[in-house]
């Protein structure tokens, strides 16, 4: 797989010397702004299956934009953002009925630190799109939303930040929880990354991606989205609001917190249920029996009073889904 490289560190240490204290453009507070998130299980709307990262020859992928929405439409993707690094593509004519390409981008601006240049996904972004390199971290993310997209962060655990560089801009909407692509070197998961915003008071969702380079990489994670219509401002919103589910395998049919104070859940089978939430323990597992499979579980938080709950099914080959988090109101 054709990955991207890093510039040299050498001198990292006198160029953080020289680096304010305050990084110009720090956010103060979520970084999202959104103070709460859409539950798609209790919203109207039909579930639409999205690839979210994806290249092509027109930066690092293996073939062209034709070839590769058609690899898609064909394992039954209803939605394909093509995500070329630092440009967009004209994808006019794409979009059928039942079928949405989405023009996106994935941007690289400098961290104000000097570590290894951010990695954000645009989606949504209008063609043509003026990519302009020179832009600060903050300015570029503010002029991509500016033309309509969704910002969200690229693979953290790939790229190697610290929650404080994570932290030195904002706007952004969730992060990526898993990136399929990165599974070649050991750094899929970012789900510890969003653990931390989120116990920090930042609203963020969770997208699950394929990041596909190469074509034997097609279909291996994937975003379910709820809307009411398969249209770009439908489809925006719901990735505005948090309306959808991550997955590299299982469904997830049901998500709810009750007024008892009990969440529960309902998927496709599988071995294991992790409730997460912030505080002591963070959380509990649900274990299936041998010989037996997993298709719900419920957990009382009454005791636990949690700032936030969310929850990851993994099936018997470790393919797993994942729920964004519901925030409980103190």
């Amino acid at each position: 797989m054709k990955r991207r490289s890093f510039f040299s560190l050498a001198g990292v240490g006198l160029a953080s010397a020289l680096v304010p204290k305050a990084f110009a453009g720090e956010p103060k507070g979520n970084v999202s702004n959104k103070k709460d998130l859409v539950n798609p299980f209790a919203a109207k709307g039909k579930w639409y299956k999205a690839a979210l990262h994806v290249h092509t020859t027109n930066s690092d992928g293996d073939v062209d934009v034709p070839t590769r929405i058609q690899q898609y439409r064909d394992k039954g993707f209803d939605i394909v953002a093509i995500t070329d690094h630092r440009k967009t593509n004209d994808l006019s004519g794409f979009s059928t009925p039942g079928f949405m390409a989405l023009s996106s981008i994935e941007f690289h601006p400098k961290t104000y630190s000097g570590a290894p240049t951010h990695h954000f996904l645009g989606l949504g972004l209008p063609h043509p799109y003026e990519y302009n390199n020179d832009l600060p971290a903050q300015e570029m993310i503010n002029d991509i939303k500016s033309k309509g997209a969704k910002v969200f962060y690229a693979h953290p655990y790939w790229t190697g930040h610290t929650y404080e560089e994570m932290t030195e801009v904002n706007g952004y909407l969730g992060v990526e929880v898993y990136n399929q692509s990165c599974e070649e070197n050991d750094s899929a998961y970012g789900n510890v990354y969003w653990d931390q915003m989120l116990n920090k008071g930042h609203v963020l969702s969770g997208l699950a991606t394929d990041d596909v380079h190469q074509s034997s990489e097609v279909g291996k994670a994937w975003t379910m989205i709820k809307a009411e219509k398969l249209d770009e401002s439908s489809i925006l919103d719901a990735l505005e609001n948090g309306c959808f589910y991550a997955s590299s395998g299982p469904e997830i049919k049901d998500f709810q917190l009750g007024e008892d104070m009990k969440i529960k859940i309902e998927c496709s089978s599988v071995k294991k249920i992790a409730f997460r939430i912030n505080g002591a323990g963070n959380g509990t597992v649900f274990h299936a029996q041998e010989g037996e499979d997993l298709q719900s579980a419920e957990w009382d938080l009454s005791k636990k009073k949690p700032k936030w709950v969310r929850c990851e099914v993994s099936d018997e080959n470790g393919k797993t889904a994942w729920t964004n988090p519901i925030f409980l109101k103190s």
